[in-house]
């Protein structure tokens, strides 16, 4: 019996891992404990998107943090070993990537959980909003391959577990407004 175009199709997928060749080395860090934090159990997030405007998708991964056992709460999480770093990856148009996550000003901070994207200030340049076991972190795209953080500027106090978030225009007045859900 022939099969139907779709049916046809995914018969012929085929999937490989290329991240090795692609030059995407991330790795999730979690940073377990003996005690199990319920944050260990909670993986990063991942955002594809144009950051650079040239028309190729990049990649963003969300990282964890370093965490003391005991971790008291409300002490702030260690991200300043590179394993535990987000990383940005600027795509090169011939199937690889390059880590620009220093010069872009994206390594983060806390223990993060997810991101979303969405160019809040109308500038046509996508931006990143993070969250994270401890304060979100809102970084606007200047425009030229790098990001600034204006958490502060834009008013955004957060705190808690802020577990995901979206960009959307809540009132239709041609602004992105942000929803941010939180744990705890």
């Amino acid at each position: 019996m022939p099969q139907s175009g779709s049916e046809e199709s995914a018969a012929r997928t085929v999937y490989r891992e290329v991240s090795q060749a692609a030059r995407v080395n991330f790795q999730f860090h979690n940073s377990p404990t003996p005690n199990k934090y319920l944050i260990e159990t909670m993986g990063g997030a991942v955002a594809i998107f144009d950051y650079d405007h040239d028309g190729w998708p990049d990649i963003f991964f969300v990282n964890g943090a370093a965490l003391k056992n005991p971790q008291a709460d409300g002490q702030t999480l260690d991200k300043s070993a590179p394993e535990f770093w987000n990383r940005l990856f600027r795509n090169n148009h011939d199937g690889t990537f390059t880590d620009v996550t220093l010069p872009a000003g994206v390594r983060g901070t806390g223990y993060g959980m997810a991101v979303a994207t969405g160019d809040y200030n109308n500038d046509r340049y996508t931006d990143l909003l993070v969250t994270n076991y401890g304060n979100c972190v809102l970084y606007r795209n200047n425009g030229d391959g790098t990001f600034t953080d204006v958490t502060r500027q834009a008013g955004l106090k957060t705190d808690g577990w802020n577990m995901s978030a979206g960009f959307f225009d809540y009132d239709n007045d041609g602004y992105l407004d942000l929803f941010i859900t939180r744990c705890l």
